[in-house]
């Protein structure tokens, strides 16, 4: 799995990145500060928005192309240090991203002023890109980086696998509420012009993005 993720970035095949921006973050992300977790998080600019509204926002990526395009893109200035997985920071935004494998990462020092469990996750492309037989073990991994009470948005996608199989996955409800039980659905709509050109071109017609929420936690 991690060399098809690393080739896919080093040949710009990365046709789930969305450039604008995730529209289900941006309707139903509740508002306050929070310590938020963005794992698989890319080069997305859902890292912007999330820093813009007064969060503390750490991404983890595997691909160093994708952590050097985010700030590169974005014009913002960086330090980088080693550790079990290399750490880039933003010097004037609350954004860091560590790079390498997610399941190595185990959290940020409680020295750090954003240190000790995370209390919010924002997963648009995590789950989604892995297959079934990783994504249990990514959700426990998860859940042990966060607190109790986190607020989570999730992103899945829903459509017909016969026609053309993920990444990213069509993840169905029941699987969603096996790993998350207090998870609620709150958003559903038509997604396919942000389905990788793969779908398209194998004739997929349809494509629903949906959006969990945990309940209590909605946008005002």
């Amino acid at each position: 799995m991690h060399e098809n993720w690393l080739e896919r970035w080093r040949v710009g095949r990365t046709g789930w990145h969305e450039a604008g921006g995730n529209r289900g973050l941006k309707r139903h992300w509740a508002p306050g500060g929070r310590r938020v977790l963005v794992p698989l998080c890319g080069k997305t600019p859902d890292l912007l928005w999330l820093a813009d509204r007064g969060n503390a926002v750490t991404g983890v990526e595997l691909s160093e192309i994708a952590v050097q395009a985010f700030f590169e893109e974005n014009a913002l200035e960086y330090t980088i240090e080693d550790g079990v997985l290399k750490t880039y920071r933003a010097k004037r935004r609350d954004i860091t991203i560590h790079c390498g494998d997610y399941f190595e990462f185990r959290g940020e020092s409680r020295s750090e002023s954003s240190g000790g469990p995370f209390d919010a996750c924002y997963d648009r492309g995590a789950l989604i890109a892995l297959d079934a037989g990783l994504r249990p073990d990514y959700v426990a991994h998860t859940k042990s980086l966060l607190t109790e009470d986190a607020l989570q948005l999730l992103i899945t996608v829903e459509y017909d696998q016969s026609v053309c199989d993920g990444p990213p996955f069509s993840i169905a409800p029941e699987e969603v509420g096996v790993y998350w039980p207090n998870l609620r659905r709150v958003d559903a709509y038509d997604d396919l012009v942000n389905a990788p050109p793969k779908f398209l071109a194998a004739g997929l017609i349809r494509m629903t993005e949906v959006v969990w929420l945990m309940p209590g936690t909605e946008s005002e």
